[in-house]
């Protein structure tokens, strides 16, 4: 008995042995794993961080993409076709149509105009200068600021200066061009990213991932609508102010108008800087006209269509949009200030879907208002 008690301890102490270097092999193996893990994860956030500009070119591509897929839809509830790819054709065919019509309506115009405008803008900047020396304190900020350098001692340099903020990864139009090539890939076979997404997530996970992807469509779409007719709003009636009041610029000015309500709250100050500065060449009274016009356009849109345009849309608050702007500005420039709105609204749907539901079992904040 007491023998067999001896020889107890000795095979429980035996079973150790033999598990080590099991239990070694598998945490070398698990050690592997989750090194190799963190290094691959290090090493996309290392390129995602390099190469951002180039994220965000492909979310331009989306966008467009998503805007003629937009198009495509309303066909199809207009025709009660049911074949995708025959409405996105006729999407392109219909936009490409309307661009060529404005070109032959209003090309000529907007052309000369554009060429007008570059005419009188270094006599404009001399105006501002000389407006600015007439008092104490004006010549005062002129010499304790960068404004002078912002103005250029030889007027021709503004045009320099404004043309350095459109700089861009591959120039202006070499961007473009990716924007569309991407547009055209995630417009021709949507549902293969869509699946190749979901599929990196969990199985369990991923009905939850696409249902979460067609969410985020569905809201960028319809915030691009919502921004295309809040340009389109803002260019008519800019135009018909200006004309209205006689300007003879009026259509180039009301298209950069129209163009930078694309920016919220930075858009619409860039777009009056130009028609005051044009204003300016007729007398301050003439300025101060085209800037209460603007100002005027400005609080009907926020006050009065901008609501009405955007009770569907998901809540940002202003001062958030204003922050995750100059965020982006600051990492990407003009990119990254042109589509700071639209990422927002992406993170503000995933930390809504990911986190404030799913996480902390809480109902949106913007569900609780209504």
């Amino acid at each position: 008995m007491n023998s067999r008690i001896e020889k107890s301890p000795g095979k429980a102490s035996a079973q150790p042995l033999i598990l080590a270097p099991l239990m070694n092999q598998f945490l070398s193996k698990k050690t592997i794993i989750v090194t190799a893990s963190a290094l691959l994860i290090i090493g996309l956030a290392v390129i995602f961080v390099k190469a951002f500009n180039i994220v965000l070119l492909a979310f331009g591509g989306l966008l467009l993409a998503l805007l003629f897929h937009g198009i495509a839809s309303r066909i199809e509830q207009w025709t009660k076709l049911k074949k995708r790819g025959l409405t996105l054709a006729m999407a392109l065919i219909i936009v490409v149509l309307f661009f060529a019509g404005m070109s032959w309506l209003v090309g000529t115009s907007l052309t000369s105009q554009i060429e007008e405008f570059q005419d009188i803008l270094p006599e404009t900047i001399e105006n501002v200068k000389n407006y600015i020396n007439q008092t104490e304190i004006g010549r005062d900020i002129l010499e304790n600021t960068n404004m002078q350098n912002a103005l250029g001692e030889d007027p021709q340099q503004i045009l320099s200066n404004v043309q350095g903020v459109f700089k861009s990864t591959f120039g202006v139009i070499g961007d473009i061009y990716i924007v569309l090539f991407f547009a055209a890939f995630f417009m021709v076979t949507p549902s293969e990213y869509v699946r190749g997404v979901a599929f990196l997530f969990p199985k369990k996970a991923e009905i939850k991932a696409k249902a979460i992807i067609s969410r985020l469509g569905a809201d960028l779409t319809t915030w691009l609508k919502a921004q295309l007719f809040e340009m389109l709003f803002i260019f008519v009636t800019t135009a018909i102010g200006l004309l209205i009041i006689g300007e003879s610029l009026w259509l180039v000015l009301a298209v950069i108008a129209g163009l930078l309500t694309f920016i919220p709250n930075i858009g619409p100050v860039l777009a009056i800087i130009p028609a005051i500065l044009v204003g300016l060449l007729s007398g301050i009274d003439r300025a101060l006209i085209i800037g209460g016009l603007y100002l005027f356009v400005q609080f009907v849109e926020s006050a009065i269509v901008g609501p009405i345009v955007r009770k569907k849309l998901l809540s940002l608050p202003p001062a958030l949009v204003l922050l995750f702007q100059l965020i982006m500005g600051t990492l990407s420039g003009i990119w990254g200030i042109l589509l700071a709105t639209p990422l927002l609204v992406v993170l503000m749907i995933l930390v809504r879907e990911l986190y404030v539901k799913d996480t902390l079992g809480k109902v949106p904040l913007s569900k609780l208002r209504k």
